[in-house]
């Protein structure tokens, strides 16, 4: 179940969307950019925090909206 939630996040957020990137692209890209001044972490200004809150954000809704139809859908609520 957790598998087809992930899938189910993976492919609208790789859709170039935000300027001709994805959420994906640019939460990558991100992860590129801090990991490349390591071990210095991530300033409480760099653009990493926002694609991280808004990646992960999807992440958890999609999955709740699945684990809601799929469970529904089982116990015969629609």
């Amino acid at each position: 179940m957790i598998g087809f939630g992930l899938i189910g996040w993976l492919a609208p957020s790789s859709i170039p969307a935000i300027n001709g990137d994805s959420l994906m692209g640019l939460f990558l890209q991100s992860i590129r950019t801090e990991l490349s001044h390591w071990p210095t972490g991530p300033a409480l200004t760099s653009q990493f925090w926002l694609w991280l809150i808004i990646w992960h954000l999807g992440l958890f809704i999609c999955l709740t909206f699945g684990q809601i139809g799929f469970k529904g859908r089982s116990e015969n609520y629609f």
